[in-house]
């Protein structure tokens, strides 16, 4: 039994591991997205029509999207592991429960941001641009806070984690 509950923490220090670096990687990323995104010194116009080239962010912001996305599966994937093997109707449950709904809020926003910012570091071709033909460019800070939505949604995901697992673990402390 003490052998099983050692795999079992080694497997939960693992995973934590691989969501927490996932998280740190999507966080650089946004930063790195920041700092290459489209410069309004890039814009040509043509008399009413404009064009951009495409910028490194773009790249970026599509690793930022896979790690974050995978830290988040993930991460729910470990919550969802720990409330199998706990009560239910405990006041911890409840809370960890609202914690991961707060992570999945803050994902998705992120992925709104991230992905729509991303999108218009593509390359705006002339007449066309990112919407009705008119080139957009991305406002300081939107990927930066994109990070911090990452970093938000990983520390609720992880401390709803630690929630049940804790739960566990005085589950089995009082069956010994």
């Amino acid at each position: 039994m003490e052998k099983q509950h050692k795999t079992i923490t080694i497997y939960h220090l693992l995973v934590t591991t691989i969501i927490i670096s996932l998280a740190i990687a999507s966080f650089a990323l946004c930063i790195m997205c920041e700092l290459n995104k489209s410069k309004k010194k890039e814009l040509r116009v043509d008399g009413e029509l404009c064009s951009l080239p495409q910028s490194r962010a773009f790249g970026y912001g599509i690793a930022a999207l896979m790690c974050s996305s995978v830290a988040q599966i993930t991460g729910t994937m470990l919550f969802i592991v720990c409330r199998c093997s706990s009560d239910f109707k405990s006041l911890k449950t409840s809370f960890a429960s609202i914690l991961l709904l707060l992570s999945w809020a803050s994902f998705i926003i992120m992925m709104i941001l991230t992905g729509t910012a991303t999108s218009m570091n593509r390359r705006q071709e002339v007449g066309e641009g990112w919407v009705d033909g008119e080139c957009y460019l991305v406002k300081n800070g939107v990927y930066v806070g994109s990070g911090t939505l990452v970093l938000i949604a990983t520390s609720s995901t992880l401390l709803s984690c630690y929630l049940m697992i804790s739960k566990s673990r005085a589950m089995h402390a009082q069956a010994k």
